[in-house]
């Protein structure tokens, strides 16, 4: 159950603490004072939407705290799954920064808004009208069967994923096959030639580099011979050149050699006049190297024509045609012995496709009888909720088989005798829908959901007697969750055990909500204010102690 809300920043609010107590918490007030905000903080901190505009003017963040204590076991399974160790409480932490920087922690860790969401859903189930708009869907009806399926259902819908993937994965095999035998033959041709075109030519890594640099270097022979010509007179040869400057720079120095600086000085000249030779001389090598070979420079040019065309075909540099070729000769290989492996992966994508079929058949059959079930608690529960004459069908049609199984499921109703059943979206109202929404929260409830149940404004669209039976029924979840509810309805409200009033403050500087918990004699004034506006008379005051009294007796 959600144990503290704690809320900075937030729309109206500055910081707020709120205490939620087991049982049917009520939340009422000022229409706009911001018990919606409150609602809104819960879903940010559990992953919902990050929203900027929610920042309250003037601050750089917002943060939103929520503690909960853990008493169900499928929450201890994700919390073991996450990593976490068992905890009796759970923290859960998000801030947003007006520049859009976020951050999410359990228990003091990061994690991530997937995660959270995940361990959100298992702590929180919540109406709005926004669900209202998902349960009009007739795609989101498969998943509300299945998970009053159960494990049930779980390990049914499990086996046939799993039988779907691996035929699947035949179908994938025998398509690498190549297809039919004719199919396959051009398959083997066209890479008989391919490898045969790629062997030939033996191919090297970094060939193609090599000989594009040998073919620029024999291309510039000619100006390569006259700059290493015009070095070698510059370095030795001519009377000012290099060596001698340096040879008769070194006679100079003799003379005056007996000082130590000088004398190294002279060292080192004579070190340059080394390395100048050196250089003279390699440089020499590599000119007497020099010549133009027509026929080296046409058979590399042919072959680097030869490996710009492979690369082309097979892939765009050498190293990719040599993979190429590999994987070629692995897939001709594959096709040479191909009938007898179609024929042993058609046999087995025979036995796949009727085990996948077999496994579906059964998860339908456990749809058909869970859908039984539920047809007949939700019109139960509709009855109770003063729809005498409801009438509801979990309508079927089949599909192509998927990961999924082979059912589509739509939910079909009826409000009034005689009235045709229609897809639920076509035909139930704002009331209805009101109605329904809570039939399907008492019964899931009954399978153990989440321990805490959020209820905003679900009176909406009724009235009157009704909104005893609704206010009722929600306080019968109380049996197996925590319920939190925003209602204007005093006839729900009047069902609460812990009533929190939201209301407006306003300073010098600023509006800021704050929220308290009423005691019994101004939660009897508050349902009479409800009920008969800002001017309470003693008989509102009267008829909201009867509708306290009435709710507490057994139901």
């Amino acid at each position: 159950m959600l144990k503290t809300l704690t809320i900075k920043n937030v729309a109206l609010i500055k910081d707020l603490a709120i205490d939620f107590s087991e049982g049917f918490n009520v939340l009422i007030g000022e229409t706009g004072a911001g018990k919606s905000i409150i609602f809104d903080s819960l879903d940010f901190v559990l992953g919902g939407k990050v929203d900027k505009g929610l920042i309250r003017s003037g601050e750089k963040e917002m943060r939103v705290d929520a503690i909960f204590s853990n008493s169900n076991s499928a929450v201890s399974e994700c919390l073991d799954e996450l990593g976490f160790d068992e905890h009796d409480e759970i923290l859960i932490s998000r801030q947003l920064s007006v520049e859009g920087k976020s951050s999410l922690r359990v228990n003091g860790l990061p994690m991530t808004v997937a995660l959270v969401k995940k361990l959100g859903s298992l702590l929180v189930d919540s109406y709005s009208q926004h669900e209202s708009v998902a349960l009009l869907q007739s795609k989101n009806h498969l998943q509300m069967l299945d998970k009053f399926g159960g494990e049930e259902i779980v390990l049914l819908k499990e086996s046939v994923a799993s039988k779907f993937a691996t035929l699947s994965e035949l179908k994938k095999k025998l398509a690498s096959l190549g297809g039919d035998s004719f199919e396959r033959e051009r398959t083997k041709s066209l890479l008989e030639y391919q490898i045969e075109e790629l062997e030939q030519a033996e191919l090297k890594n970094g060939e193609d580099e090599e000989i594009k640099e040998r073919l620029n270097f024999i291309s510039n022979s000619e100006k390569i011979y006259e700059a290493i010509s015009s070095t070698l007179t510059l370095l030795e040869e001519s009377s000012s050149s290099a060596l001698s400057s340096l040879q008769e720079s070194e006679g100079v120095l003799a003379s005056v050699s007996n000082f130590q600086e000088i004398e190294e000085c002279k060292s080192r000249l004579t070190s340059a006049r080394y390395e100048i030779d050196d250089i003279a001389q390699t440089l020499k090598s590599i000119q007497n190297s020099l010549s133009f070979d027509e026929r080296e420079f046409d058979r590399l040019d042919r072959r680097y024509d030869l490996i710009k065309l492979l690369t082309k075909k097979y892939g765009g540099n050498v190293q990719n045609c040599l993979k190429f070729l590999e994987d070629a000769k692995t897939r001709y290989d594959k096709l040479c012995d191909a009938e007898n492996l179609t024929q042993e992966y058609e046999k087995q994508l025979k036995l796949a496709q009727e085990d996948l079929s077999k496994a579906a058949q059964a998860l339908s059959a456990k749809r058909h009888e869970v859908a039984v079930k539920i047809e007949e608690k939700i019109v139960e529960q509709l009855k109770q909720l003063g729809m005498k004459s409801t009438m509801f069908k979990v309508n079927f049609e089949q599909k192509e088989i998927s990961s999924n199984g082979c059912d589509e499921v739509e939910f079909a109703f009826s409000a009034n005798k005689g009235q045709e059943i229609k897809a639920l979206s076509k035909t139930a109202s704002g009331g209805e829908m009101s109605r329904f929404m809570l039939a399907l929260k008492n019964i899931f409830a009954e399978i153990g959901s989440a321990r805490t149940l959020i209820f905003d404004e679900i009176d909406s669209g009724i009235g009157g007697e009704t909104g005893n039976i609704v206010g009722s029924k929600i306080h019968a979840l109380t049996s197996f969750a925590q319920v939190i509810c925003i209602t204007h309805l005093p006839q729900v409200a009047s069902y609460g055990d812990a009533f929190l009033y939201v209301s407006k403050k306003e300073d010098n500087m600023s509006t800021f909500t704050q929220v308290r918990e009423l005691k019994e004699d101004e939660v009897v004034f508050q349902l009479a204010r409800m009920s008969s506006g800002d001017e309470v008379t003693n008989a509102a005051l009267s008829h909201a102690q009867e509708m306290r009294q009435r709710a507490s007796k057994p139901q």
